[in-house]
């Protein structure tokens, strides 16, 4: 019975660390994607601006374009090619679940990050209860590896095989 309570342990725990991982990035995406899209469109519409207007635009104007369009690639909207891009967005399913999973394990990799206010504070409280859940994950796929590598080792050991 112990061994079973085990294995139902370990199915909840993955399972409910996956729903954990699905739900975050699910959550993300609503809150990145549209403030992403209107900052796509702002900098499409400078660039339109841009090109109908730069004969005749003043130093202290170009400097300003300039300013902005170093903040939007910062931003990672990168306002290059035409309007299809701006359906394009870097909040999709798979990259919100991936920012998910660098957030619980700490990684942190990339330079997807949320810029929206809403988008900080989950983040904050998504890592503050996600990474707990992320040691207790790992700890768990841990103890399964070493009581897979005993039985490895036992089942070689018996079929002859010595150190």
């Amino acid at each position: 019975k112990a061994m079973c309570s085990g294995k139902l342990q370990t199915g909840l725990l993955v399972a409910g660390y996956f729903v954990y991982l699905l739900v975050g990035a699910a959550v993300f995406q609503a809150l990145e994607r549209t403030a992403e899209k209107q900052e796509k469109i702002a900098a499409a519409q400078m660039k339109e601006a841009f090109l109908q207007n730069f004969t005749h635009l003043t130093v202290a104007e170009m400097e300003q374009f300039m300013k902005n369009l170093t903040e939007a690639i910062q931003n990672g909207v990168y306002p290059v090619g035409n309007e299809s891009q701006i359906e394009d967005s870097n909040w999709d399913f798979s990259n919100s679940f991936f920012f998910a999973g660098t957030v619980v394990s700490t990684i942190g990799y990339g330079t997807l990050r949320p810029k929206t206010a809403g988008g900080q504070i989950f983040c904050v409280f998504f890592a503050l209860f996600g990474i707990p859940l992320n040691i207790v994950f790992l700890h768990r796929v841990g103890k399964m590896l070493s009581l897979l590598c005993k039985k490895l080792g036992k089942f070689l050991y018996e079929k002859g095989m010595r150190k």
